[in-house]
């Protein structure tokens, strides 16, 4: 930085002086001088700003990590439990990573690509990520794997040397976990089902004999993104609902009565999950009280 910045002040120093000698008038000199200051003004913001890009953009982990949330990639280094016959998809970011071959190591499973969802690394035309790989994967475990459950690691090398390569860990089973119990790199929800209105009428202040009430029922819980039936769990009297997933975007909805009665009326709940951590949502369902 300083010798490029004193090569800078040097020449400018240098062209200053050639223009005062060319002409003897001290207005036209003066102006010569300001022209002159304004030129290294502009040089030594150019330098800057191109030392700050050079910066923002230096491949780092922290800025993989934002590459990674951006093409909703499952964080690196999760360990997860899948059901047999899972599919899910898989995202990269293409600057980080440009070989769009994955590597894997399986004992007992394997993680296939489904070739109907798309072209390898181009699975479902991205999902709207245009600067990320994506691989749609079915997991299945081997014919001749007696144990009921496998492993599949799946990576890809970095493009950079200070940059972690990625690498997850899939755990297949046979048998389905159950949708409560939690499990090592799911994701947790917690929820409650509510009714309302419970009062024709609503009063001010509120009366809290009119507050929603916590609806006991069933809820169907499936991909968002595959639209493939995941579980259906049962709440608890007071509404409650605790599930352990795998990271992904969901959507779940209420199970209709069975009787055909249009009410209550609940409403579909879009989320998603991630890995270790825990959301709070709220079903609300409407009574059709008026």
């Amino acid at each position: 930085m300083l010798p490029m910045y004193s090569d800078l002040t040097l020449e400018n120093t240098r062209f200053e002086h050639a223009l005062v000698s060319s002409n003897s008038n001290p207005h036209t000199e003066n102006m010569k001088r300001l022209t002159t200051g304004l030129a290294i003004g502009v040089a030594i913001s150019t330098l800057f700003a191109g030392v700050y890009a050079a910066n923002a953009s230096t491949p780092s982990n922290a800025t993989l990590q934002k590459r990674l949330i951006a093409c909703g990639s499952i964080p690196n280094g999760s360990s997860l439990t899948v059901v047999e016959t899972t599919r899910l998809s898989l995202f990269l970011p293409k600057d980080y990573y440009p070989n769009i071959t994955l590597s894997m190591n399986s004992h007992g499973a394997s993680a296939g690509w489904v070739s109907n969802a798309g072209p390898y690394g181009y699975a479902q035309s991205g999902v709207t990520k245009p600067d990320c790989w994506s691989y749609y994967l079915d997991f299945e475990l081997t014919a001749d794997n007696k144990t009921r459950s496998g492993t599949v690691d799946i990576g890809s090398k970095n493009a950079f040397k200070m940059v972690s390569n990625y690498l997850i860990h899939f755990k297949v089973v046979l048998d389905p976990p159950s949708a409560t119990k939690q499990v090592a790199g799911n994701g947790n929800v917690r929820g409650q089902v509510l009714l309302s209105p419970v009062c024709p009428v609503e009063h001010i202040p509120p009366d809290p004999a009119c507050s929603p009430k916590p609806y006991k029922t069933t809820i169907d819980i499936w991909s968002a993104l595959t639209g493939s039936s995941y579980k259906r769990v049962a709440t608890s009297v007071a509404g409650v609902f605790n599930l352990s997933l795998i990271p992904g975007p969901y959507a779940l909805q209420v199970t209709q009565p069975l009787n055909g009665s249009l009410y209550p009326r609940c409403t579909e709940v879009k989320f998603s999950v991630v890995a270790k951590k825990t959301l709070k949502l709220t079903v609300n369902c409407d009574t059709g009280i008026r």
